[in-house]
């Protein structure tokens, strides 16, 4: 571990880097880490392999195949940039030490601790023979020795280069017949041993191989890749997987001691230590993997791009874009998250190049931020974001076109809405989960609960679907997605706000929408039922029936909610199971015509709540006529109609097709029935100015 160089970045993507761990056969390798999460090997692709199209092409496949390794004995990829000028990849570095290093230190391995570092690889090897794809580049720098055992240190990602230059990448561990295969592995595995044995490369040092393991390495050095027994088989012939003993006391003090040198690195540059050894089953229940729950399946996000739009196989779990430069220029290595910094950080989308029509753009949704400083607005233009007390319009998303309501985070600048996309063989656009930080201008598009690329080619492993339904929990650090679609899958995911990476299932069944009235409950609505559940064992808690339209709301930190029950906006505990307020709308239930509400919200001090339902009025030749908007807001304590009364423009009544109010009540805005933006005076209800 070496300080980091003058001219080395001091973060790549998220990861802030702390030291150089050294370099391998496309790459040079740092310590790096984000908050909360396992130190990271950052690797970054080295210039003469970034110009290389077919190195990236290679390298790219090799990343996704890490993707889809499940071992808890081969270090994980975490995150990837395969479309930036300079490609790079996060693997997980558990604290400890490359095993050339702890020969270096303590010199050649005793017998019972060469017998353990053996089964250590071949149990790793045996996972990744068992998933149909081989190493490729196993050799002592790629070797990292914990406290309790050892790990290959990534996925097999340096065969990049041979790949393309058609020669191994350690020559002294490769095969006699080339190429990738068990066998070459198998090989490169006894290559290792010696290694470790001796403290040297090649022939020379297996004479100090002990004659214990001798037998078995000499067999997997035959010339003939079909006389080397399997990875299995060397599991097996050293006494299976609970044969391994701990770690000799000299091998032990000179990995803590590495681990505690690494610990201190990321210590002092303020960020907390994640366990020592972030494997399933290694005791550790802290850092990322445990916080998600754990499990070798559990695969991390990958970043992918600085610049366009850039597609990648993650398990199906998500992608992250940046805008390009926006106008601003990047540092070298500039973090792509805010990590929930303030809208009044200011806006790194890129700014209107017009001035938006309000004849012509419509607006379907509004939203405040959480310090009511913006505002922002579906259009049929895009996503459109406003300085809305200077009446200046800031940035505007274009591709946002979805048709689900805007949201903002409670906390932070994070704004979430829908996107669509076309996907070969569906005939209509599918509906994407996307996520905007506003003052870091990056882009997160998420699958929610269900199964996205897979391959080289990124393949959908199901076919994609909808999402029906955005919102957050009253803290910010979840984010619920509900995907219309099939009845058989899974309908509501969460996410992580901090990390954008998929939590956990939160509900199988079909849903219309789900709302958190904290980070420890969920709330669906499905025919006619709500029904609260318990998101971390997914156990029913409550349910409310007699709900006759698929809106309604949860107060915020309470055990109640509101929904519409006939005429009736109903207010309900659903722990006492009594109702606790009632307002009527009536005429909403029009046994002539069809109703439809558009909108049914509650003020952020839970003062007022806003309902907004309209019918259509047919022409006499049978046309589609004209909307009849009926609004209210009422006030919730004494159950006054505040609209009754009030008038909007040319004397007639307010009406709009949704409200959204200053989180500090200094302004309400409105979409009128004509789909313009109009604020207006929150005390009188009195209507100004459209916005545009």
């Amino acid at each position: 571990m070496q300080p980091l160089h003058p001219h080395d970045p001091p973060s790549v993507g998220p990861y802030r880097l702390h030291s150089r761990l050294g370099e391998d056969a496309y790459a040079r390798v740092y310590l790096g880490s984000v908050p909360g999460g396992p130190p990271a090997a950052v690797h970054v692709v080295r210039s003469e392999h970034a110009t290389d199209t077919r190195f990236r092409a290679v390298f790219g496949e090799l990343v996704e195949a890490g993707y889809r390794l499940e071992s808890d004995r081969v270090c994980a990829v975490l995150a990837a940039d395969l479309r930036g000028a300079v490609p790079w990849v996060a693997v997980e570095h558990a604290y400890g030490m490359g095993l050339t290093d702890l020969v270096a230190g303590v010199g050649p391995l005793s017998v019972d601790a060469l017998h353990a570092l053996a089964l250590h690889l071949a149990l790793a090897l045996d996972d990744v023979h068992a998933a149909g794809r081989a190493h490729g580049s196993l050799w002592p720098d790629g070797v990292l020795v914990t406290t309790e055992r050892a790990l290959l240190a990534d996925p097999g990602l340096e065969w990049a280069v041979a790949g393309v230059d058609r020669r191994a990448p350690h020559p002294s561990f490769a095969a006699p017949e080339g190429g990738t295969g068990p066998g070459t592995d198998v090989f490169a595995w006894a290559a290792t041993v010696s290694y470790a044995a001796s403290g040297l490369e090649g022939p020379e040092g297996l004479p100090r191989v002990p004659l214990q393991l001798r037998g078995l390495v000499d067999a997997c050095l035959r010339n003939s890749p079909v006389l080397r027994p399997s990875a299995a088989d060397l599991v097996r012939m050293l006494g299976g997987p609970r044969a391994a003993d701990p770690w000799p006391p000299e091998v032990l003090a000179a990995v803590r001691a590495r681990a505690g040198e690494q610990r201190e690195v990321i210590a002092a540059a303020g960020e907390a230590p994640a366990a020592t050894d972030p494997r399933p089953g290694s005791g550790s229940g802290s850092g990322l993997r445990g916080f998600l729950g754990g499990g070798p399946g559990r695969r991390r996000a990958v970043a992918l791009t600085a610049g366009a739009v850039a597609l990648a196989a993650v398990s199906g779990l998500l992608w992250v874009w940046a805008w390009p430069d926006a106008g601003r220029e990047e540092e070298p290595g500039t973090p792509v998250m805010s990590e929930g910094a303030p809208c009044s950080d200011g806006v790194a989308y890129p700014a209107p190049e017009d001035t938006l029509d309000g004849e012509e753009a419509g607006a379907r949704s509004v939203a405040f931020d959480p310090s009511g400083e913006l505002l922002a607005v579906l259009t049929t233009r895009g996503l459109s974001v406003w300085d809305w007390a200077a009446r200046e319009e800031v940035a505007r998303l274009p591709e946002v076109d979805g048709p689900l309501d805007v949201v903002f985070s409670p906390t932070g600048c994070l704004v979430a809405a829908g996107v669509q996309r076309g996907f070969e063989g569906m005939d209509a656009p599918v509906t994407m989960a996307t996520t905007f930080d506003l003052p870091s201008g990056t882009t997160v598009e998420h699958l929610g609960p269900q199964r996205g690329p897979s391959g080289p080619d990124g393949v959908w492993v199901d076919d994609p679907e909808g999402v029906r339904h955005l919102g957050f929990s009253p803290d910010g650090s979840l984010m619920t997605i509900t995907l219309d679609g099939r009845i058989d899958r899974a309908k509501v995911g969460l996410v992580d706000t901090a990390t954008g990476e998929p939590v956990r299932q939160a509900v199988d069944q079909p849903a219309n929408r789900a709302l958190m009235p904290d980070p420890e409950r969920i709330a669906t609505a499905s025919t006619g039922v709500i029904t609260v559940w318990d998101v971390r064992d997914g156990g029913e808690l409550h349910t409310v029936r007699d709900m006759t339209q698929p809106h309604f709301l949860v107060v915020p930190g309470t055990d109640e909610v509101v929904f519409i029950a006939g005429e009736r906006v109903v207010w309900w505990d659903y722990v006492l199971r009594r109702e606790v307020r009632s307002f009527t709308m009536d005429g909403f239930v029009n046994t002539d015509m069809p109703v439809y509400l558009a909108h049914l919200g509650l003020s952020p001090d839970g003062g007022r709540l806003y309902a907004d339902w309209y019918t259509f009025e047919a022409t006499e030749d049978g046309g589609d006529g004209t909307a009849l908007d009926t609004a209210y807001v009422w006030d919730v304590e004494s159950g006054e109609d505040l609209l009754a009364g009030a008038e909007g423009g040319d004397g007639e009544p307010l009406r709009f097709r949704q409200a959204a109010e200053h989180p500090d009540g200094e302004g309400l805005v409105v979409i009128t029935p004509q789909e313009r933006v109009v604020l207006v005076d929150p005390d009188t209800l009195e209507p100004g100015e459209p916005l545009f």
